[in-house]
């Protein structure tokens, strides 16, 4: 079931591990055993010998690297509707020696989701789980390899529902690729490379919200973006209605005018087999919850106030912006126990004053205050670029082609060497 997380081994060892090296960081150990029931996909000729070839038990320089070939890792719309994105890329195996024998080739596409709570803090178990996406066998059985660079082809779909690459307060969630190559003396040699992967959802029509301030008259109405970017100005309008009351011979006058976006994250810790007692039984989990501002302003000026027209009217345009370091994550809801989501919350400090009338220009200040607060839900999203999915980019298929011309009803003959112009432009 995607989503279901659990560890995973690349090397075919019989106990779980985590991988740890670091990204192109080549690395040696022994084998214990290697995994020959995936199918073949793919074996150079093991057809000439290796005059260079040597029997000492000095490991092998050969090293292994990825270059992706595709496009950046773009999921465009929600995870229900997404068609997902397409990875592909070269595994090249760099022989630098005159020969090397390599009995099998590995690479898979691991997802880790990781926690920074976990239930027992020196448990590896609680701390990350990994699972496998993908596994490509380019081969499984001996191959002679020369001197140079060898590559192979893969690609795979990624599919619309995987949430994006997090880095969060609470928690993690990264995509890497694991490259293992197995010389015939049991060395391997592995090879690590980060995947990252985005989803971007479309910007749609502003969104328009009115709220009432009981038990006051006071009525508020703001228009906001659809979504948020991590990079750029966004902006706000709103306009505060009802500020003038004849009858109290009372009115509303704005003070300041606060704005925050605070971004909220959720992750659920759950217990590997060994430490489930603590929590009761296995399949249990612990909520942690963490809130941060990433942005926010205050102003004492910049809207226009009309005591005259109506009921009184205040109207003010502003910009709301994300701070650059304030380490956000994109909106996400994931089944491995991570969800992030944000929310703009504006703030309006208003005081209360005595006018006898409108046009009055004495007024005296009751020492009435309120503060209105308005909280939208935000989304913030990465930007689509030209917003273009992969299914989107292929040529139109043999189906999709228009028809031809249209053809002509009826065909006549003229014999133009006997003078017959009469019939062809008519009488």
């Amino acid at each position: 079931m995607p989503g279901k997380l659990s560890l995973a081994s690349l090397s075919g060892r019989s106990s779980a591990s985590s991988i740890d090296s670091a990204t192109g960081e080549v690395r040696h150990s022994t084998r214990s055993s290697f995994d020959r029931s995936h199918y073949e996909q793919k074996r150079p000729s093991t057809s000439g010998k290796c005059s260079g070839a040597k029997s000492s038990s000095r490991r092998s320089q050969t090293r292994v690297e990825l270059d992706i070939e595709s496009p950046p890792l773009v999921l465009h719309g929600n995870a229900s509707n997404s068609s997902g994105a397409l990875l592909s890329g070269r595994l090249k195996l760099v022989v630098t020696e005159a020969c090397v024998q390599i009995d099998g080739v590995r690479m898979a596409l691991l997802a880790k989701v990781s926690t920074k709570k976990p239930v027992s803090s020196h448990c590896p178990g609680c701390a990350s789980k990994t699972n496998e996406l993908n596994v490509w066998n380019f081969w499984t059985e001996g191959a002679l390899l020369r001197n140079g660079t060898h590559d192979y082809p893969f690609s795979y779909l990624l599919q619309g529902h995987l949430p994006a690459t997090t880095h969060s307060s609470l928690g993690s969630v990264e995509y890497y690729l694991a490259a293992t190559a197995t010389t015939l003396t049991g060395d391997e040699i592995k090879y690590e490379h980060p995947i990252k992967i985005q989803r971007a959802l479309h910007p749609g029509p502003e969104r328009t919200s009115v709220r009432i301030f009981p038990p006051t008259s006071l009525t508020a109405s703001i228009v906001l973006p659809s979504v948020l970017h991590p990079i750029g100005e966004f902006p706000i309008q709103f306009r505060l209605e009802g500020l003038v009351q004849m009858q109290k011979q009372t009115r509303w006058k704005l003070r300041k005018v606060n704005w925050r976006i605070e971004e909220h994250s959720a992750m659920i810790s759950p217990a590997c087999p060994r430490h489930s007692a603590k929590l009761g039984g296995e399949g249990k989990g612990v909520l942690h919850e963490d809130i941060h501002t990433i942005g926010g302003n205050e102003m004492k000026s910049g809207w226009k106030t009309d005591f005259g027209q109506g009921s009184g009217k205040i109207e003010m345009d502003f910009q709301v912006t994300i701070r650059p370091q304030s380490n956000l994550s994109c909106d996400v809801e994931s089944p491995c126990g991570l969800s992030i989501a944000h929310n703009l919350i504006v703030e309006l400090i208003v005081a209360e004053e005595h006018c006898p009338n409108k046009s009055s220009r004495v007024v005296t200040p009751t020492g009435a205050a309120r503060v209105l607060r308005m909280q939208f839900k935000s989304i913030v999203t990465e930007r689509g670029g030209l917003g273009i999915s992969w299914d989107e980019e292929q040529p139109p298929m043999y189906g999709d082609v228009p028809e031809s011309p249209p053809t002509y009803s009826q065909i006549r003959d003229y014999d133009l060497t006997n003078g017959d112009l009469e019939g062809l432009y008519g009488n």
